[in-house]
């Protein structure tokens, strides 16, 4: 009985390896169209197709072809690593609207929809660049999840150290940046009343109001930035900015909040108030709003000589000068002088339009030399000096056995 055994195919078992070193045999003269099929178990008519210059992307399979280039992927890669050692920490949905966003500013065919890359793109471009991983983290206690440990503290004042240590950083190339808010509506202060009464009252200007973002930034020197005031507005008026303090920066968005695109135009205020370059550098210490770190701004401070480092998640109020002895300042100020502006106008409402001059008074009220030096100091950071955290500052790393469930990236 004769036995006739068929040759498996190897249609479809070649990867990209091996179509490339295909095409470049039978490019160099090394095998001909046949052998290197063979070889390789590359299909004729593909190698055909490739050696012809009639795929759009050379080297790629199919419709299995890389979206973004090789150039780009490294790039994307690099600021991911690059962001994750700054603490930004990127959650997958970050790396994908990135993509998307990569895609669109150089104008490259895509099938990404809802303003970012598809899941399917992503578990393809994590299988070809397995340096990066999509980390866990432990389950642990909710106090140790969002409190200030001394880990946390100790791994940021290490990476602090080590971008001072490269270009011998000064007080006064060193700075904090933070966004905050203020209302219409104003918190009264306190009042003298009869002991006893239940209710105790004072006129505010409604029970809601209309929010304004405030972008403020001082250097370890007590040199402050012209601050940058954000409107829940369509379009932008100076009628908003009367009374302001000197140099205010006006913009709008459509909820009053900070946007990627908003904090991109406040880097450029901070690049031309600072005036950095690549030999004389100047670091920016920011939280890890979603808006502090997009591509074009990554990108843009890289270019420019801006450091950007961002604090480590839930410690912000301990170690952001801005919030240890700026803000509080500030807002007691403001309250005070809506209270001042309710009492000189009987029945009238604050508006949108007095914001800017009743924040001036406040803002040049708070805004001292001695505010922010203290500020850099209390938080160690300028001087430099993580041992202004003892023992007793930091939360225990555990104070409960109930674990808490803390999702992954993404």
């Amino acid at each position: 009985m004769v036995r006739h055994y068929k040759r498996k195919s190897t249609r479809g078992s070649y990867g990209k390896k091996a179509l490339d070193a295909a095409v470049d045999k039978v490019r160099t003269g090394q095998m001909s169209k046949q052998k290197a099929s063979m070889t390789y178990g590359v299909p004729r008519k593909t190698l055909n197709r490739h050696l012809n210059g009639l795929v759009k992307k050379p080297g790629c399979l199919g419709r299995f072809a890389p979206v973004l280039s090789k150039e780009y992927e490294e790039a994307l890669v690099k600021h991911a690593i690059d962001l994750q050692r700054m603490f930004f920490g990127l959650a997958t949905g970050d790396l994908r609207r990135l993509a998307f966003d990569l895609a669109e500013q150089n104008h490259l065919e895509h099938p990404f929809k809802n303003n970012k890359a598809g899941k399917f793109w992503l578990q393809s471009f994590l299988k070809r660049h397995p340096e990066l991983s999509v980390r866990s983290p432990e389950p642990t206690s909710l106090v140790r999840a969002v409190g200030f440990n001394k880990p946390v503290v100790l791994k940021f004042f290490e990476l602090y150290k080590e971008e001072l240590g490269k270009d011998a950083f000064s007080g006064d190339r060193i700075w904090n940046a933070d966004e905050s808010g203020l209302t219409v509506v104003h918190k009264p202060q306190k009042v003298l009343a009869k002991k006893g009464d239940k209710q105790v009252g004072r006129i505010t200007s409604g029970e809601k109001g209309e929010t304004i973002t405030i972008i403020c930034a001082m250097n370890a020197t007590g040199t402050y930035l012209p601050p940058t005031m954000i409107f829940k507005r369509k379009r932008m008026t100076q009628l908003l900015l009367k009374g302001s303090p000197p140099g205010t920066v006006g913009e709008v968005s459509d909820n009053g909040w900070v946007t990627s695109d908003l904090f991109l135009k406040w880097l450029d205020h901070f690049i031309a108030f600072t005036k950095p370059t690549k030999e004389q550098k100047v670091i920016l210490l920011v939280d890890g709003h979603v808006s502090h770190k997009s591509l074009a701004v990554v990108e843009k401070a890289r270019e420019s000589g801006v450091v950007i480092i961002c604090l480590p998640p839930h410690t912000t109020h301990r170690i952001q000068p801005l919030d240890r002895c700026f803000f509080g300042p500030l807002k007691t100020r403001y309250n005070s002088e809506c209270d001042k502006f309710m009492t000189s106008h009987p029945g009238q409402r604050i508006t949108t339009y007095d914001v800017a001059e009743l924040f001036s008074n406040s803002y040049l009220h708070s805004a001292t030399m001695a505010n922010a030096i203290n500020g850099f100091r209390c938080c160690g950071l300028w001087p430099y000096n993580p041992d202004v955290f003892t023992d007793d500052d930091f939360l225990p790393a555990a104070v409960t056995d109930e674990p808490l469930d803390v999702p992954s990236a993404g």
